[in-house]
């Protein structure tokens, strides 16, 4: 705490005390006690009342400076929340992609009870391959934490909102990333590539991942080919006339449509938890 807030009070004091100091000498040499006491008690009271100006200017000052951090704090969460709305957002519509690619295939084989197995077929496989790691957005909070800083915020309907926001977003992170390592890695993927041609430049050409992909050299994007052959078109087909290698294929794609409505309409959730809390944050800082 800089001095200048207490150096009026503690000089004001100072010379008070030396002046009850001196009155209180010159009583005692005229032998008058009584005032002597009454001087000694106003020096005490003085002292004290000194002490508590002091305490009371360090503790608007330590507020003063609780209330700034808290200020910064609150316009990082909000700063935090407003690019996790757009992470979301994102993956949402990532995961609506792959809703958009395998209905129509499912609802094509329940009619059919086979695979149409074409360019269009062995892309919409490739896309299906793919699937986007979903990461939180929560550096502030984690700061919070880690330095202790989490009573800072003084309102405790909002710091508990805080705390139930992140556990969530905690939650979801690892539902999706756990489905995309457990399902789509681990089973998806080994058990689809043995069945069909898989064409994988239509994931590079997709509006979604454009971005991702935008820094590949010229000389390999120009020069990307992808299968989009016939002959392995017609071995898919006689692979995909097995019943046993149609079951895990549908069920395969089946499988890999339901996780991503769960993950939609996960997100749905968390998008609205994110735009209430960033309303009460705003409106607090």
């Amino acid at each position: 705490m800089p001095n200048s807030y207490l150096w009026p009070s503690v000089t004001h004091r100072l010379y008070m005390i030396k002046l009850f100091r001196n009155v209180r000498r010159r009583l005692l040499k005229e032998n008058r006690f009584s005032r002597y006491l009454i001087y000694a008690i106003g020096e005490i009271i003085l002292v004290v009342i000194g002490i508590l100006i002091a305490l009371s200017i360090n503790n608007w000052n330590a507020n003063r400076i609780n209330r700034h951090k808290e200020s910064v704090y609150l316009s990082n969460i909000e700063r935090d929340l407003k690019e996790q709305l757009a992470s979301i957002d994102a993956q949402m519509k990532y995961e609506h992609n792959v809703i958009e690619i395998a209905e129509p295939m499912i609802l094509n084989y329940k009619s059919t009870h086979e695979f149409k197995v074409d360019s269009t077929f062995t892309a919409s496989i490739g896309r299906l391959t793919g699937r986007r790691t979903f990461v939180k957005n929560n550096p502030t909070y984690v700061e919070l934490l880690s330095s202790g800083n989490i009573d800072i915020i003084s309102k405790d309907s909002l710091k508990n909102a805080l705390v139930s926001y992140y556990q969530q977003m905690e939650l979801m992170e690892q539902i999706i990333n756990k489905n995309n390592n457990l399902f789509t890695d681990a089973v998806f993927i080994p058990e689809v590539l043995p069945l069909t041609e898989v064409q994988l430049t239509s994931i590079y050409n997709t509006d979604l991942s454009k971005g991702l992909f935008s820094n590949i050299p010229a000389h390999i994007s120009n020069s990307m080919t992808d299968l989009n052959e016939e002959n392995l078109k017609d071995i898919t087909s006689s692979q995909l006339q097995i019943p046993e290698k149609q079951l895990l294929l549908i069920n395969a794609i089946n499988f890999r449509y339901q996780l991503s409505i769960i993950h939609y309409t996960l997100l749905i959730q968390q998008q609205k938890r994110t735009q209430d809390l960033l309303t009460i944050v705003s409106d607090h800082d």
